[in-house]
């Protein structure tokens, strides 16, 4: 007797997916504009030019739609610095990839809106999805500190240089330009990630 088949979820589609990312992009790109609480389930619809109630088939809720941008935005960097680091031969080119990782996504969007969203208003998820999202930034935020102290160890990095601190201020100054809602007239993203390179490299540098 042949095996009856059971139908594909349908939410394992290429189709599916397709799908879902449009309307997380419409998500983040909402948010970016209009702020969390300002945005409803309506706005993201509207700029997919769909009915509201189609867009709960791929996100629950305004909740889940803000945690899956915040969550998107934060797996990509550790994603693209993890990458980075395996391709980057010196803790000073580790430094640089890590700036670039942090900025370059602000040349495009929707790419812009889930940084600016993730750093803007992952502190208003629920306590459990906050939770969540600050343990992946934590991850994040421990690679950033492992370049710093992989360099104090080559001799690459001053040693009296924290990498904790280090970290921090890099992530600091990376979080700046991203939250900024006016740059230098001269600015773009390319030369403000060789600035703030070098300026990193030239505090950490172990110059003899």
């Amino acid at each position: 007797m042949a095996v009856k088949q059971l139908p594909a979820d349908p939410k394992t589609t290429p189709r599916y997916a397709h799908m879902y990312q449009r309307v997380l992009d419409a998500a983040a790109t909402a948010f970016a504009e209009k702020g969390y609480e300002g945005c409803s389930i309506r706005d993201i619809a509207d700029l997919l030019e769909v009915r509201s109630a189609s867009l709960y088939y791929y996100l629950t809720s305004k909740e889940a739609a803000l945690a899956a941008v915040c969550e998107a935005g934060v797996t990509t960097f550790i994603a693209n610095l993890s990458k980075a680091i395996l391709e980057s031969d010196s803790a000073a080119e580790k430094v640089r990839a890590a700036i670039h990782v942090q900025l370059s996504p602000l040349r495009e969007r929707p790419y812009a809106d889930y940084i600016r969203v993730f750093l803007r208003h992952r502190h208003e998820l629920p306590d459990s999805e906050r939770r969540r999202i600050v343990a992946l930034s934590r991850q994040y935020q421990k690679l950033v500190q492992d370049i710093f102290a992989a360099g104090v160890t080559s001799g690459e990095f001053r040693p009296t240089l924290n990498a904790e601190y280090a970290a921090f201020a890099l992530l600091g100054l990376c979080n700046s330009v991203i939250g900024a809602h006016v740059w230098p007239r001269s600015a773009d993203i390319d030369r403000i990630i060789d600035e703030y390179t070098t300026i990193f490299l030239v505090g950490v540098s172990n110059a003899g």
